[in-house]
């Protein structure tokens, strides 16, 4: 009988330090999530447009929290600026969505499936815009504020 009883008590003992390493993980977990909340509630991204006509600070949930409209800015037409509030806002989006995705990816891990969660919430952002297909300023369909560049 006492090496049954032997064999109960490693058996229990084991299982006792599995389930303490276990909980030691989750706690550990926890923290580590709470801290990487608490980043991610503290990040912006300010981006100004292509020639600074227009200045935006989007939180890190891609709320507006500041805009700026220069001088340079008021000069467009309402047309215009609209499409350079617009197309600004997208890049701070996804500038503020690359920050987060960091964060998570060096907390998570690439392979956790909150971190594939976590980054597709951000994919409202999407690529940046190239420009309107009717577009008829000769410029191959790229806006003003991105002229010269290409995706």
């Amino acid at each position: 009988m006492d090496e049954t009883q032997g064999a109960i008590d490693q058996a229990a003992a084991a299982a006792k330090a599995r389930f303490e390493a276990m909980a030691r993980k989750a706690l550990e977990r926890g923290e580590r999530d709470r801290e990487l909340a608490a980043r991610v509630q503290a990040m912006t991204a300010t981006v100004s447009s292509r020639r600074k006509e227009v200045t935006v600070t989007v939180d890190h949930g891609g709320r507006v929290t500041n805009m700026q409209i220069s001088d340079r800015g008021v000069e467009l037409s309402g047309q215009e600026l609209s499409r350079v509030v617009l197309e600004t806002i997208r890049q701070a989006g996804q500038e503020v969505g690359k920050s987060v995705g960091e964060a998570v990816r060096e907390s998570w891990g690439d392979e956790s499936p909150e971190t594939a969660r976590t980054l597709s919430s951000y994919d409202v952002f999407g690529a940046p815009s190239g420009g309107d297909a009717d577009d008829s300023s000769g410029n191959d369909g790229r806006l003003p504020w991105n002229v010269g560049r290409r995706s």
